[in-house]
């Protein structure tokens, strides 16, 4: 494509730094010291380059999936779901996640997820329960109803993706064949 430069490497910042891509990678996943000058020298490089650690890949490496969570809501501008989206976003990146959110609309957000082949599925719900949705993943729906405050939603919320982990690795763990785990918190 014109005009589009290519993504910098580990290649590309051990050359700079003139150590080896393995040593770059040890280093950059703390397995392995260096000097503080060193350090410095590879952060350089790492800015003078843009390079971006890419999470899958090391994750698929290390033989182990990048996890990712579905959230739908009704509207972005809804301050109930945009409180129960920052902190289901807060713990999707304290276990290394990615979280989609998708609006609810005609045809469903939970299919779109499910299309998407998410390993679980958070609802911001005001009226119905989780087993509305008959999929084969983890659902959990969070919601506060009327006059919650979005601190309250925010510990919700907290609680209900945490939850959402726990069954996505309880899922992982034992697949059973009895269909997936739907809850409301």
């Amino acid at each position: 494509m014109a005009g589009q430069s290519r993504k910098a490497t580990l290649q590309d910042i051990a050359d700079i730094v003139g150590m080896s891509r393995m040593s770059i990678s040890r280093i950059l996943n703390g397995k392995q010291q260096t000097s503080p000058e060193m350090d410095e020298r590879i952060r350089e490089a790492i800015v003078s380059t843009g390079y971006r650690m890419n999470r899958a890949a090391s994750a698929l490496r290390q033989g182990r999936a990048l996890p990712t969570v579905g959230l739908v809501v009704e509207r972005f501008t809804d301050t109930s779901c945009s409180a129960i989206a920052e902190a289901a976003a807060d713990v999707a990146d304290e276990r290394g996640a990615v979280l989609v959110v998708v609006r609810e609309r005609p045809g469903g957000g939970v299919e779109a997820l499910v299309s998407r082949n998410v390993d679980g599925i958070l609802v911001c719900d005001r009226d119905e329960t989780a087993e509305a949705w008959n999929v084969d993943r983890p659902v959990v729906a969070v919601g506060g109803g009327a006059g919650a405050l979005p601190q309250e939603l925010g510990v919700a919320a907290r609680a209900a993706t945490a939850h959402l982990f726990e069954l996505i690795d309880g899922a992982a763990a034992e697949i059973s064949g009895e269909g997936a785990a739907r809850d409301t918190v």
